[in-house]
């Protein structure tokens, strides 16, 4: 009985890690595929990744100060009685929060720098076949 839970989990887990690097595969496929469309198709993905990550780490900036808040005066039932605003001056910004913003930032530029490194690749052979054309026709001339 305990070989067949041990088969499940491994099922499993080959299972779950096929669903979680198909979109990855299929997105470099499609990368690649763009890539040799066109020299500035291939532009495309890395540039929508880097847009997302500057979005998320502009959100994370926004949203990770310290300001004021409100202070609730309850009565022995537990009932909200009167709100008072809670005046602590400027926000500040959270400690770590320039460290983490950086983190974030390197870890959501892994698919910015993956998608750019095929396309370097594909550019670099583009612009080798192309020379490589270019010095044929001047031989034949």
């Amino acid at each position: 009985m305990a070989g067949t839970g041990l088969f499940i989990g491994i099922f499993g887990l080959v299972f779950y890690l096929f669903i979680l690097l198909l979109p990855i595969a299929l997105l470099v496929a499609l990368q690649v595929w763009m890539c040799k469309k066109g020299k500035w198709l291939g532009l495309v993905l890395p540039g929508i990744s880097l847009v997302l990550s500057l979005i998320l780490v502009s959100s994370m900036a926004a949203f990770t100060t310290v300001g004021g808040g409100s202070m609730r005066v309850a009565d022995e039932n537990g009932q909200v009685v009167q709100i008072e605003p809670e005046v602590i001056g400027e926000p500040q910004p959270v400690p770590g929060a320039m460290r983490n913003a950086v983190l974030v930032f390197l870890v959501t530029n892994i698919p910015t720098v993956v998608f750019g490194g095929i396309w370097l690749h594909y550019k670099g052979r583009r612009d080798t076949y192309e020379d490589l054309k270019r010095m044929r026709t001047e031989d034949l001339e």
